[in-house]
Formats: structure tokens, C-alpha cells, sequence
């Protein structure tokens, strides 16, 4: 049987999935020039493979691949889903790491379609899934595959489910029947970049992701302080240049019940999360794709978090966590939070911190927040 895109969408949609695509196992050459681009301007992270013809060919992850199967996961909200109304103790998260982590229904997915086409008589499929922890360019061959077109703002854009999708790869060793992707291109109207609020969108298709709100969040150790209140409230990623896409104003939902239940809200209270135990985090943000991040980091963000704030409700649990928390990663971003916040109980603690703090790097940030206090 010759896989072609006709027969994959009967075998996909037998197992529920609806939006899969095949392209050829050809090494994307043409993407070359771009990362090395990439790499010259130092926009490669520390979550990325370093090679090109890594990222560049499937056959260094099997080693004879002869075609790429895709799909898209919608994580979309559900019908009547409605936003919490502002409020400054709250933070923000991604529509991607609310519900269960989309990298474990992504993987059910892809394997048992490959399980039906193992079922339609080919039993001796070679096959390797991939989803978002691979090196492989995903959302190019998702492209290519013609599950939808690739944004101004980087994402690939579905035409029912719009860029909140997750992706999946399966190479196999099977020959397939590739067709020509007819998707409309972007329209680059620049309102993504436009929306950014940390500018890390620098020109169409090119974003630096160390200026990236998602990237930032997941990001370890100290951030950078000029960055800082430009994070606002985001606890993990940022929606801000999908939501303003005018591909996304009127996205189906998802038909995934498991993708509609939040383990991590959308909104959730800061100071709890400052309070979290591991195991109320494992039983609940734990569950989510920003699980892997660890419980420091997210609590790293939610001091940022309360900094920007303006809300002097949070100054009482940051003096606690800037004289108290054994860990200085957390004391030195509150240290700049508490700075933030002002008023006569900041100053003292910081005072306090300078004196008393015995990282010196957590003394330097609160002299800092004492230059600029007000």
C-alpha cells in the first residue's frame, strides 16, 4: 500500500485525528542559509541542537526514512470559554500548558495511527514520533505537508484551528505520495510584530528568542533586568502575537476532551503559587507542558510577577520570601520585585537584605532596588 494523503486521512480520522499531512523525507537544504543566519546572530538557545544537518535531515533520526507523516493537536478553548476579568495578583499562562501536556496526546495520537496503518498491512513499518523535543525543523515539514502555513510571528497557522496546535512527526520507512501544499501564504499584515511587547519579532519570519516572553519564562537561572517588567504577568509563554492574528479570530475549538480540562489555569492567583507544596505542583501544573519547567522556575516568574503588579497587597509575601527563601535564584528577582513595589516596608527589607543577605549577588540586586527605590 502506498501511503498517499487520501488513504492517511481515512486511516487518521478512523482514530480521531483530523489534521495530518505527509511530505517527502528530503533534507530541508533550503533552510539551511536561515540557520546559519540564525547562528551568526547568536538567536540559537540553549534548547536547540546546535547542528545544522541535524535539524535539517529526518534520516539522522531514522536512518531510512523514506517519507514524514504530520498532525496537528488543537489546543484551542471550548465553546464558551470566557476569560477572568483583570486582576493584578493573577498571573498569566499559555493556552498551550493549561490542560494535560500536550506532548503525551500528541504521542497517543501518532501512534495509533501508525498502529492502523500497521492494521492495513504494513506490519513491517520502521517508525520513530517526534513531538517538540526533536531537532528536526517541525513546523517547516508540518508546512510542507500542507497543515497550514507558517506566520510572521514563526507559528504555523492551521486553517480550521489557527497556531494554537501542537505538532507531531513520524517518520517511516515506507514510501509515500506527496502532493504540493496549496496553502495561502501569510498575509503579513505585522500585526503580530507589531504586538509584541518585547520587540523580539525583528522583522517578518525572523524572531530573536531571547527577547521571546515564551522563551524568557522557560528560561533558567537570573533574567535580565531590563527585561523584567516587560514580562508583566506571564507565568508561562505568551499568547500575545497569536491572539492578535487575524487567523486566529475565529478558530474551531478543539474536539479533544482531554485538551479542554485546566490542570493550570489561565489565570492563576500569584501568592498560592508561592505557596505551592511539590505535591499539590505534581498533582496539578505537574500534569501540564510546563510541568517539566520545575516549581522554582514558575515561582521565579510569579515574583516578576507581583513586581509588576503595582499591587502593595504582595509587598508582605515578598519581604518574607527576601529575608526567608533558602534559594537565591527567588531572592534576588524579589529583591528587584520588592524595589519595584516601593513604600517604607520595601525599603526596610531591602536595607535588611543588604546587611543581612549572605549571597552576594542577592545584596547587589537590593542595592539596586535601594538606587531606585521610591
Amino acid at each position: 500500500m502506498l501511503i498517499s494523503n487520501e488513504n492517511l486521512k481515512e486511516i487518521a480520522g478512523s482514530v480521531g485525528v483530523t489534521q495530518v499531512g505527509i511530505t517527502n523525507a528530503e533534507p530541508l537544504l533550503y533552510m539551511e542559509t536561515r540557520l546559519q543566519r540564525r547562528f551568526q546572530e547568536g538567536r540559537v538557545t540553549p534548547f536547540e541542537e546546535k547542528e545544522p544537518a541535524a535539524r535539517l535531515s529526518p534520516q539522522h533520526l531514522l536512518s531510512n526514512c523514506r517519507g514524514i507523516i504530520t498532525l496537528a493537536i488543537p489546543y484551542t478553548p471550548p465553546e464558551g470559554h470566557v476569560l477572568m476579568p483583570a486582576d493584578e495578583l493573577r498571573g498569566k499562562v499559555a493556552r498551550c500548558a493549561r490542560a494535560i501536556d500536550y506532548h503525551q496526546v500528541v504521542e497517543e495520537k501518532a501512534g495509533k495511527i501508525v498502529t492502523a496503518i500497521k492494521n492495513k498491512g504494513k506490519s513491517n513499518i520502521n517508525f520513530r514520533i517526534l513531538s517538540d523535543r526533536s531537532p528536526l525543523l517541525e513546523r517547516e515539514l508540518a508546512c510542507n505537508s500542507g497543515l497550514g502555513l507558517i506566520g510572521e510571528n514563526c507559528t504555523l497557522i492551521n486553517p480550521r484551528y489557527g497556531s494554537y496546535t501542537a505538532l507531531g512527526t513520524i517518520l517511516i520507512d515506507q514510501e509515500i505520495a506527496t502532493e504540493q501544499n496549496t496553502e495561502k501564504p501569510c498575509n503579513r499584515c505585522g500585526e503580530c510584530r507589531r504586538a509584541c511587547p518585547t520587540g523580539a519579532l525583528t522583522e517578518p519570519f525572523i524572531i530573536n528568542p531571547y527577547r521571546c516572553l515564551s522563551y524568557l519564562t522557560q528560561a533558567s537561572g537570573i533574567l535580565p533586568i531590563e527585561l523584567r517588567p516587560l514580562m508583566g504577568r506571564h507565568l508561562y509563554g505568551c499568547d500575545i502575537c497569536q491572539e492578535v492574528c487575524p487567523h486566529n479570530q475565529s478558530v474551531e475549538s478543539s474536539p479533544y476532551p482531554e485538551m479542554a480540562f485546566h490542570f493550570f489555569p489561565s489565570e492563576p492567583y500569584l501568592i498560592p503559587l508561592l505557596q505551592i507544596t511539590r505535591k499539590e505542583y505534581e498533582l496539578s501544573i505537574g500534569l501540564t507542558s510546563a510541568g517539566w519547567r520545575g516549581k522554582t522556575i514558575l515561582q521565579r516568574n510569579a515574583v516578576i510577577a507581583l513586581g509588576n503588579s503595582g499591587n502593595p497587597e504582595a509587598v508582605k509575601i515578598l519581604t518574607r520570601l527576601l529575608e526567608n527563601d533558602p534559594r537565591p535564584l527567588i531572592r534576588q528577582h524579589t529583591a528587584w520585585a520588592v524595589g519595584q513595589l516601593g513604600g517604607v516596608k520595601s525599603k526596610f527589607a531591602l536595607q535588611k537584605s543588604c546587611l543581612n543577605d549572605p549571597n552576594e549577588e542577592v545584596k547587589k540586586e537590593a542595592r539596586l532596588a535601594l538606587a531606585g527605590h521610591t
